[in-house]
């Protein structure tokens, strides 16, 4: 697979991965206030933005290849230390991701994500929603809209924000030629094996940041990761759902200004 990738900034790097469904721009507000200060490298995940997509890869080796594939990327980009920023499916990267990388990773921080296995009730819905994915080889615009509210604070999308305007039409206008590695990336999110034994053997510093009113990875699962690691950080964003980046921009901002 070829990831594609913006590279900003002079310093220390800062890698960040964002979100299923979403893709390197999605950091462009954290990219603009740090790179003045890092080197900011946000990288789109297979089948998402400029990135190919997946390519004979079974389903159960999908955050294995991801996370070899971005240590490769970061090899040849002549990487040799960097703080790890990742954000749902971006944050569940980050336990493979540091068995291959330890000796380059100085910190973790994982947002608006769970370490742990999918719970069995949202493990059935996501199931059925990929499925219609799939069977239609389109996001149509009922499943977008089962879809969206999911990633918004509901304060959001009682005005529909226009955070959930774009990221509609972004949904319902993915190419068909992406739907086969959506669908696989989706089912490996909602089949992931449980990683969070592994957090308490984590020799780097770990921060967790959640929103308030994050719907998929409610503020009680940071708090459980943030017991597991010890000496780790834990940051609510006010007002923010699962997007938290977006949703809070002054706040999240800040807490990686106090924390980098």
């Amino acid at each position: 697979m070829k990831l594609e990738y913006i590279d900003e900034g002079k310093g220390e790097v800062i890698v960040f991965v964002h979100s299923y469904l979403w893709d390197k721009e999605m950091w462009r507000p954290q990219v603009e206030h740090l790179k003045e200060k890092y080197r900011c490298i946000s990288i789109d995940l297979p089948g998402h933005g400029d990135s190919s997509n997946l390519e004979n890869i079974g389903s159960n080796e999908v955050i294995s290849s991801i996370s070899l594939a971005i240590s490769e990327l970061l090899s040849n980009l002549n990487i040799s230390s960097y703080t790890y920023i990742g954000l749902s499916i971006g944050g569940m990267l980050a336990i493979p991701l540091y068995r291959i990388d330890k000796k380059k990773i100085k910190k973790m921080i994982i947002m608006d994500s769970y370490l742990g296995e999918e719970k069995k009730v949202t493990k059935i819905s996501y199931s059925n929603i990929l499925a219609q994915v799939e069977k239609n080889k389109k996001i149509s615009s009922r499943v977008a809209e089962e879809i969206v509210p999911l990633f918004f604070s509901k304060q959001l999308l009682n005005i529909k924000h226009d955070l959930y305007r774009k990221f509609f039409s972004k949904l319902i206008n993915i190419e068909e030629s992406r739907i086969e590695t959506i669908v696989k990336i989706g089912k490996a999110i909602n089949n992931r094996k449980n990683f969070l034994e592994e957090l308490k053997t984590v020799e780097v510093p770990m921060v967790f940041i959640a929103g308030e009113y994050d719907i998929p990875r409610p503020f009680s699962e940071s708090e459980e990761m943030f017991n597991l690691k010890k000496d780790s950080l834990l940051f609510k964003i006010k007002d923010a759902g699962h997007i938290s980046n977006l949703e809070n921009i002054v706040d999240v901002n800040s807490i990686l200004d106090k924390i980098l």
